[in-house]
C-alpha cells in the first residue's frame, strides 16, 4: 500500500494492492482470482518475483531456514508457474493474437553458484529450469517465459538474508552502484514489449562493476 502511494496519481493505468502469503499455495490461488476480478479478464502479464535469501553456503547456512525458504523460491513459485501456464492456454484459446508472458525472477548466482549463498542460488538454479521447462511447454501456444536474473539489487533483500557489512557489504562495496528495482522493472517491461513473434527467454542483469558472481 505504501509503494501503491508512491505512485503518482496522473501516470497511465492503476494499481491495486493484495495481501498475500506466496508461501500458502491457496493465497496463490486467492490473489490470481483477485487479479481476474480486477482485471476482467486473465492477466497477459505475471512475475513471478516473490522470494528471500540467506546467507551462507551449504556448510554455514542456517539448516532450519531452508525448507521455508524452499517452500517461497521454489514450491510456490513452481505452483504460481503452472497456474500461468494452466490459465494463459485456455484464454489464448479463445482470445489467441495477443503476447502473453510469464517472468520469474531468477539470480546471478542461479547461474554462477557463489559460497556466500550457496542453499539460496541452488533454489534459483531450480527456478531457471522450471522456467525454461514450462517455456517449452507452451511456447507453441503463444505464451512467452522469461528468467530474468538480477545481480546486486539495493533492496531490503541483504537484511533478510543475514548479510552484513562483515560478510558481505565489504565485498560488494567494489562494484560500485548497485542496481535499483526500477532498473529490473524496466528489463521486464523490455521484454514484455517485444512483437508477439520476439522472445529473449533469458536475461542477465547486472550493475557494471559487478565481476562475481
Amino acid at each position: 500500500e505504501a509503494l501503491r502511494q508512491q505512485i503518482p496519481q496522473d501516470a497511465p493505468g492503476s494499481i491495486q494492492a493484495c495481501v498475500a502469503d506466496l508461501s500458502d499455495v491457496d493465497a496463490v490461488d486467492r490473489m490470481w482470482t483477485r487479479a481476474v476480478d480486477l482485471l476482467g479478464g486473465e492477466p497477459d502479464l505475471v512475475v513471478a518475483n516473490a522470494g528471500r535469501g540467506l546467507q551462507g553456503g551449504v556448510l554455514s547456512s542456517e539448516r532450519d531456514v531452508w525448507e521455508a525458504m524452499i517452500q517461497l523460491n521454489l514450491t510456490a513459485t513452481l505452483h504460481l508457474l503452472r497456474l500461468a501456464g494452466e490459465r494463459m492456454s485456455a484464454d489464448a484459446e479463445h482470445h489467441p493474437g495477443r503476447p502473453r508472458d510469464v517472468v520469474a525472477i531468477g539470480s546471478v548466482v542461479g547461474v554462477n553458484i557463489s559460497p556466500f549463498s550457496g542453499v539460496y542460488g541452488a533454489t534459483k538454479f531450480a527456478v531457471g529450469a522450471a522456467a525454461e521447462a514450462l517455456r517449452r511447454e507452451v511456447g507453441k501456444r503463444g505464451i512467452r517465459v522469461t528468467v530474468v536474473k538480477p545481480g546486486l539489487v539495493d533492496t531490503e533483500f541483504q537484511d533478510v538474508a543475514g548479510y552484513d557489512e562483515e560478510n558481505f557489504g565489504r565485498f560488494v562495496k567494489a562494484f560500485g552502484r548497485p542496481l535499483d528495482p526500477a532498473d529490473v522493472a524496466r528489463s521486464i517491461a523490455f521484454v514484455c514489449a517485444q512483437p508477439p513473434h520476439v522472445h529473449v527467454n533469458d536475461l542477465m542483469i547486472r550493475p557494471v562493476g559487478q565481476d562475481y558472481p
